[in-house]
């Protein structure tokens, strides 16, 4: 029996003495699988919100085995610490960053990796997997040879280095555009518009490097300005059955990934087709959105990431 904390993202107002309440449906919900499959092999599982972290221990801890809040255990006492969720973890990230070096410093167990975090944390880990063979859209810093680009009529898809849910996402179809960055260029990609992308991303799931499912998302329908595929900007998502190919491809990238120092644990490989290829649009390696619950996977990879943990502890 070993002591597992998750990070979730509360929403505080819904709940009780008794629910734990969560977020984001398309993020969270798989949390009460992932909890369910680990109690099954009769873990202790404890979640908590990362705002009730106070100087190197929580002052709120709700013990899922018990359906109640309880007094907090020292960190100390965890086996494994998941970090899962943090509402709004990517506009504080040195708070973000301190929490993961307390986690390190007390539990034998973080996942995913406290270096795969960090690196992952900054979208030009892409130019690292390219570096290693990976093929990734052309990727670019936000320099005069995108501007003169811009102007000859080439479109870029601009990109925070650091960001989440598609938030500050654009497409820059002329130099005018351009202003909507002024003065923040340097916290930005540009990455050459892919049309593709109205085809689908392709989402494929991992624990280590064990292929679980995938899923494909696509932009809205209704809106052909809208190229993001995100949930949260309307973009939709269904069960997916990639080819071999994709799955060899997603392989490929968290052994690059892995190759940089950085474990592979709990990850996400989105990807779109190219003309020659799968290419590698975003490894989410921090706290991916699986989807599971949205397609009846849930209690399955619940099932699936519980001895994926336990292995991990027992091995």
């Amino acid at each position: 029996m070993s002591n597992i904390l998750l990070t979730l993202a509360e929403e505080r107002e819904a709940t009780t003495t008794s629910h734990f309440a969560v977020k984001y449906h398309v993020d969270e919900y798989d949390c009460f699988d992932f909890s369910g499959g680990l109690q099954a092999l009769e873990h202790e599982v404890f979640f908590v919100n990362w705002d009730d972290l106070r100087e190197g221990a929580f002052v709120r801890m709700f013990h899922d085995n018990k359906k109640k809040f309880i007094a907090p255990l020292p960190l100390e006492a965890m086996d494994l610490i998941f970090v899962y969720k943090m509402e709004g973890f990517y506009f504080d990230l040195p708070r973000f960053f301190q929490m993961v070096q307390t986690f390190a410093d007390a539990a034998p167990l973080v996942i995913n990796h406290p270096a795969t975090i960090r690196h992952n944390i900054d979208k030009r880990y892409l130019w690292a997997l390219e570096q290693k063979g990976i093929r990734i859209p052309p990727t670019h810093d936000i320099d005069e040879r995108v501007r003169e680009r811009l102007a000859a009529g080439v479109s870029f898809v601009l990109k925070p280095i650091r960001g989440e849910r598609g938030v500050g996402v654009m497409l820059a179809k002329t130099t005018a555009d351009l202003s909507a960055i002024e003065g923040r260029e340097d916290d930005y990609l540009a990455q050459d518009f892919m049309p593709s992308i109205r085809d689908g991303e392709r989402s494929l799931v991992f624990l280590g490097f064990e292929y679980q499912h995938a899923v494909l998302k696509k932009p809205p329908a209704g809106d052909p300005r809208e190229f993001r595929c995100n949930a949260s900007k309307g973009g939709t998502a269904s069960l997916y059955d990639p080819r071999p190919e994709e799955i060899r491809f997603a392989r490929q990238v968290l052994a690059a990934y892995e190759s940089l120092g950085c474990p592979i644990h709990y990850s996400r490989v989105d990807l779109i087709q190219t003309a020659d290829g799968p290419a590698l649009m975003e490894a989410e390696l921090i706290n991916p959105s699986i989807y599971a619950n949205d397609f009846q996977r849930g209690v399955q990879f619940g099932h699936s990431i519980a001895h994926y943990f336990d292995g991990l502890m027992n091995g």
